[in-house]
């Protein structure tokens, strides 16, 4: 009689030499802050690069190993990071600030596409403080930051 073979699941962090094809994919609202100004956009992960796309067009995408800096202040309680990539610094928040528009419905449309591949649901919408800082723990588990 043998004995049932156990099954032992694994988890391993995403590296730039991880096979594009099983790397996670998510993508969420999010704002780039300048400012007095903060511009809605759509933050995502696919294909190993993190990409930020605003109405005025991409603002980064990079694969993880050209991530220079990726931080997650303590004081925007995981609702926000700092992204350097090629020399400059992004503040990014998860969760809209007040008073700031909706990212346009064509970039939400783009990052669902995206992700259209993988089996993770459609993008998070983010309407509070709260589900933003729901987005910013998933963001930090596939970002291992």
């Amino acid at each position: 009689m043998s004995l049932p073979a156990l099954e032992v699941a694994v988890a391993t962090p995403l590296t730039p030499a991880s096979p594009t094809h099983l790397a996670p994919s998510y993508a969420t609202p999010a704002w780039l802050l300048r400012g007095l100004t903060n511009e809605p956009g759509v933050l995502s992960l696919y294909a190993g690069r993190l990409r930020l796309v605003t109405a005025e067009g991409v603002v980064f995408d990079a694969p993880l190993g050209a991530v220079e800096r990726l931080a997650f202040p303590w004081y925007q309680g995981s609702g926000g990071l700092r992204v350097t990539v090629g020399g400059r610094r992004h503040r990014v928040t998860l969760s809209r600030p007040k008073g700031a528009a909706f990212p346009a419905s064509r970039l939400l449309d783009a990052g669902s596409r995206a992700d259209a591949g993988s089996d993770r649901a459609a993008p998070v919408t983010v309407h509070t403080a709260l589900q933003g800082r729901g987005a910013g723990r998933v963001w930090r588990t596939l970002l291992d930051a």
